[in-house]
């Protein structure tokens, strides 16, 4: 599966409150707000590794579902070639993002790169793209702004400069950002919790697990939140983000705690009775379970 789109001028605004890009092409503003928690949650890092000087014939084979190669066409054009798939044409600006690593020959004067997610479980973004992610270049304008950013990227990754880890971090998630909107605006429909997002229903019950996951929720709650019968809120949910209502609500308590965990002025009972749990083994249980690790595992230095 391909999506092949464009890249828009606007802007990607930050809260200071809460660092990340809005988004659009999600239902909402709650929609929005999910996408942020998400990339919170899970946040790239990027790598530049071939240059213009010397990236011409490029191959990549089986990085690894958490990496996912990208390459920006920095001038004229070149062509991009896949196993069972027809050549595709690329031009000045062009950005071409594989969120699975799926093998890929490209030629011509292009920066290489990729995106990595340290956490490789499962990934909710990720797993609801297509194989291949194509953002075109509309003008000059779109043009420069791709390939300042990820010329800022290979910049700073070559200064090694002293913080220079929290910057490549930052424009990581920029970029990435971008790659994201373009796809949420693009017309084609989304899948997996892409596309529950872009269903008015579904975002205002994910928005009010992100906005309360402390609250003791129940199917038959968030099927009112969404505005729907229980058995239909449970079938959609599960269909789009592939899982049952209340493994997602589990799931991300469990994320919420981790984050809260490596805090060690949280002690384990404390983050367990925020989440509800009456008894500090039962939490342990379900961390265990959601996240394969330990409380104690999570709060070691690594």
């Amino acid at each position: 599966m391909i999506t092949d789109l464009a890249l828009r001028g606007s802007r990607l605004p930050c809260k200071a409150s809460r660092p990340g890009p809005v988004l659009s092409g999600v239902s909402g503003i709650s929609g929005a707000g999910v996408i942020r928690d998400l990339l919170s949650a899970y946040p790239p890092s990027a790598k530049v590794f071939a240059r213009r000087a010397y990236c011409g014939s490029w191959n990549l084979l089986g990085l690894g579902v958490r990496r996912c190669a990208f390459h920006v066409v920095e001038g004229g054009s070149c062509t991009l070639e896949r196993k069972r798939a027809e050549p595709l044409e690329l031009g000045a600006g062009d950005l071409v993002l594989f969120p699975r690593g799926a093998w890929h020959n490209l030629a011509g004067n292009v920066t290489c790169g990729y995106f990595e997610f340290a956490d490789t479980r499962s990934n909710p973004i990720l797993d609801a793209l297509p194989e291949i992610v194509i953002v075109r270049a509309q003008g000059e304008a779109d043009r420069l702004r791709i390939a300042n950013l990820v010329g800022l990227l290979g910049a700073e990754a070559d200064a090694g400069a002293a913080g220079n880890a929290i910057v490549l971090d930052k424009l990581a998630e920029v970029l990435f950002a971008m790659v994201l909107r373009a796809h949420l605006e693009a017309p084609e429909e989304k899948r997996g919790f892409l596309g529950a997002l872009s269903d008015a229903r579904l975002a205002r019950a994910l928005a009010a697990i992100h906005r309360e996951p402390d609250r003791s929720w129940q199917v038959e709650s968030l099927a009112a939140e969404a505005g729907m019968s229980r058995s239909a809120f449970s079938l959609l949910f599960t269909e789009l983000v592939g899982q049952p209502p209340m493994h997602y609500v589990g799931e991300w308590r469990m994320r919420r705690a981790e984050a809260l965990l490596h805090d060690r002025r949280n002690s384990v009972y404390a983050v367990a009775a925020q989440f509800g749990y009456r008894t500090e083994a039962a939490f342990r249980r379900a961390f265990k379970r959601f996240t394969g690790r330990s409380p104690g595992e999570v709060r070691r230095p690594t």
